[in-house]
């Protein structure tokens, strides 16, 4: 059963989600299902901590 109460697509969250923390992120949504949505971050200098591995507050965005 979706847990989604309107149309979802991962084109529609590109979309809604321009000028968004995400989108400063880098997160691209690449997968929906019923319930769940699932993206990519990219570990670069947006999202890494001075040791080189991603920032945990970046993971939970």
């Amino acid at each position: 059963m979706a847990i989604w109460t309107k149309p979802i697509s991962t084109e529609i969250l590109t979309t809604t989600h321009i000028h968004t923390a995400a989108d400063r992120l880098g997160i691209e949504f690449v997968e929906i299902g019923p319930d769940f949505i699932r993206g990519r971050i990219p570990v670069d200098e947006r999202t890494r901590q001075p040791y080189g591995v991603i920032h945990g507050g970046a993971s939970v965005v």
